[in-house]
């Protein structure tokens, strides 16, 4: 091989290792895009409502939200979180009067964000207070033919509602605080009565009272009239 083939030779022998060195070094790099899914914040579908309570019960606020799970739920009361309210209902101890007027509120958050409940108002009565009897029904004295009244006086919440019995028999219809008997018959005397009074909390039956009938007073009929006298 002459001189100017050597040189073409090693020439190309330079060239195919550069090529052969390209090649074993060359990579092609694919970008691989992924999108991630993005996350939805909390949006309330169902308001807590507002709840009526008698004191001594417990309240329960629902709250029904949507949104990228998990959701996290923190109750409120007045504005403070309350320990340990963290699922989507609350129910409350049990309430006393000075809870009464008090606002709950729910705070629903994940991780696109949060959003807080309208308020839902806790109204709480009085406990109902058993019938007490104040005045018991008084003993009635009648003559046979007229009737007699029977009373009663009794405190507690209302509504009261009573029933009257005689001889411990109800009376049908009668069912307000005072009662009036039929026209009474010597057969009646010596009968009792009482009334039980009732309201949510309770009852409460009076003592008896005593009806005396008395025999209807009996017009004069004579018996032996004069007779017609002679005298001297």
């Amino acid at each position: 091989m002459n001189r100017l083939g050597v040189v073409l030779f090693v020439l190309l022998l330079a060239i195919g290792i550069v090529n052969a060195g390209c090649g074993g070094y060359v990579a092609r790099a694919t970008n691989v895009s992924s999108t991630a899914g993005s996350s939805t914040a909390p949006s309330i579908t169902n308001q807590p409502a507002s709840q009526m309570v008698t004191a001594g019960q417990t309240a329960t606020f629902i709250v029904v939200a949507s949104g990228t799970a998990p959701l996290s739920y923190q109750w409120m009361k007045g504005g403070a979180s309350i320990l340990g309210a963290t699922s989507s209902n609350y129910t409350t101890p049990a309430t006393a009067s000075a809870d009464n007027g008090s606002q709950f509120t729910v705070m629903v958050g994940n991780t696109a964000g949060n959003v807080t409940s309208n308020a839902a108002t806790l109204t709480v009565n009085a406990a109902a207070v058993a019938p007490s009897i104040t005045t018991q029904p008084a003993s009635q004295t009648v003559t046979a033919g007229q009737t007699a009244t029977f009373s009663v006086v009794a405190t507690g919440t209302t509504p009261l509602s009573y029933q009257w019995m005689k001889g411990g028999t109800t009376i049908p219809g009668a069912t307000s605080s005072s009662y009036t008997t039929p026209a009474t018959t010597s057969s009646d005397t010596g009968s009792q009565f009482t009334v039980m009074v009732s309201n949510t909390a309770g009852n409460v039956t009076s003592n008896a009272a005593t009806l005396t009938v008395s025999a209807a007073a009996v017009a004069p009929s004579i018996t032996t009239q004069p007779a017609s006298q002679t005298v001297t």
